[in-house]
C-alpha cells in the first residue's frame, strides 16, 4: 500500500489534478497519511483473516470513508464501533426522508463535519487504482488466514534449504539447487524424481519415491495444522480484541474525542 501511494503520487506530481499540480501536499495526500493508508490496510487484512468478503469490504471502507463528504456521506461499509459518522447518527436524533425510493438520513442535534478528517474527492479518485488492485479478491485471497502475499519469500526458503546460505556453493551448484527448488516450490518434491532417473540412468529407485511422496505429505500436513493454529488463534485475538475496544469504549463514555473519525492507528 505504502510503494504503491508514494509511486502514484510521484507519477501524477506533474498532473493537475483537483485545480492543482499532483495529489501531495498540505490538505492532500501527505506523507503522514500514505503511512496511515498503510497501517489501516494491515489491520482490515489482520482483523478479517479468516474471512475473503469482510475483508474486501473493510478494505474498501477506508477508501469510501476518506472519500466521503458531509453532502456525500459513504459509511454503509464502516464499522459502527469506530466510525464517528455512523456513532453521531446513533446518539442523535434521525429523521428518515425518502427521495426517488432512496433512503437519507437527516439527523437533528450535533452535526457530524467531515470536513476535519476527509481527502478531496479528485485525490481519492486518483489513488482508487491502487485500491482497485490491493482490494481484489485474488490478492486478499493469498493472506487468508495470514498467508504471504509475497511469493519470493517462501520459494527463497525452499531454494536456501537445497543450498544454505552459510555453506559456499558454486555457480553450478546454484544452478542445479534453483532448477530443484522451481520444481518442489510449483509441483511438489516427487517432481524432483524423473531428473534425478534422468541424471542416474535409471528409475530413481523405489525408496526416493516412496521418500519424496512423504515429504510431500509432511508438508502438507505441516501447513494444514499450521492454518488450523493460525485461524483459530485469529477467533481468540479477534474477540478479545473486540472486549478490549468495548471496555475503552465503556470506561469514558463522556470523553467525544473516543469518537473522532480521522482514522488514527488501532481506531479502525
Amino acid at each position: 500500500m505504502l510503494h504503491r501511494l508514494e509511486k502514484i503520487t510521484k507519477d501524477l506530481k506533474t498532473t493537475r489534478i483537483g485545480g492543482k499540480l499532483g495529489i501531495g501536499g498540505h490538505g492532500r495526500l501527505t506523507k503522514e497519511m500514505t503511512i496511515r493508508f498503510k497501517q489501516y490496510y494491515r489491520q482490515a487484512i489482520s482483523k478479517n483473516k479468516t474471512d475473503l468478503d469482510e475483508m474486501i469490504r473493510a478494505v474498501w471502507s477506508i477508501w469510501k470513508h476518506k472519500a466521503s463528504s458531509n453532502l456525500e456521506p459513504h459509511h454503509e461499509w464502516c464499522s459502527l464501533s469506530f466510525c464517528g459518522y455512523l456513532k453521531s447518527l446513533e446518539t442523535g436524533n434521525k429523521t428518515n426522508i425518502y427521495f426517488d425510493l432512496v433512503l437519507y438520513v437527516t439527523r437533528i442535534g450535533d452535526e457530524y463535519d467531515h470536513d476535519g478528517h476527509k481527502l478531496p474527492l479528485a485525490v481519492m479518485k486518483a489513488i482508487r487504482p491502487v485500491f482497485d488492485e490491493l482490494a481484489h479478491p485474488d490478492t486478499l485471497r493469498k493472506v487468508i488466514n495470514g498467508s504471504s502475499q509475497n511469493a519470493n519469500e517462501s520459494f527463497h526458503s525452499v531454494l536456501w534449504k537445497f543450498a544454505p546460505k552459510n555453506r559456499y556453493s558454486s555457480g553450478a551448484v546454484i544452478d542445479l539447487c534453483a532448477a530443484l527448488a522451481v520444481l518442489s516450490y510449483n509441483d511438489g518434491n516427487q517432481s524432483i524424481v524423473p531428473v534425478i532417473a534422468e541424471m542416474t540412468g535409471g528409475d530413481g529407485g523405489f525408496y526416493t519415491h516412496i521418500g519424496m511422496k512423504r515429504f510431500d505429505e509432511k508438508r502438507i500436513y505441516r501447513e494444514h495444522n499450521q492454518k488450523r493454529g493460525k485461524v483459530n488463534k485469529s477467533i481468540t485475538t479477534t474477540v478479545t480484541s473486540t472486549l478490549q475496544l468495548e471496555n475503552l469504549m465503556i470506561v469514558d463514555n463522556n470523553n467525544q474525542e473516543q469518537f473522532d473519525d480521522s482514522y488514527m492507528p488501532g481506531a479502525y
